[in-house]
């Protein structure tokens, strides 16, 4: 969900965005911790140098620099791609 949700967001607003990075925990990854950081329609991904640490708390933490950015669009869009329990349960 989350590459889907990238991909919309740059083939949409890829002029407004100057920067974005972040730091994500994938349901089923174990300990691999993920980063991104881009600059406007340019997005490096992958895993990060070190996993999570045994007692580290798993986060989701997202900073986008740019103009006539929409928090509220862009927090709906990323609460989509959150694991939910019930989606596998099917």
């Amino acid at each position: 969900y989350f590459n889907m949700f990238m991909m919309d967001l740059l083939r949409e607003r890829a002029s407004d965005l100057y920067r974005t990075k972040g730091v994500l925990s994938f349901h089923g990854q174990g300990a691999t911790k993920f980063v991104f950081q881009g600059v406007h329609d340019q997005i490096n991904f992958g895993p990060a140098k070190n996993p999570w640490g045994e007692d580290e708390k798993r986060i989701n933490k997202f900073v986008f620099i740019g103009k006539n950015l929409d928090r509220k669009e862009l927090t709906e869009g990323l609460m989509e791609c959150l694991y939910k329990e019930s989606e596998t349960a099917k």
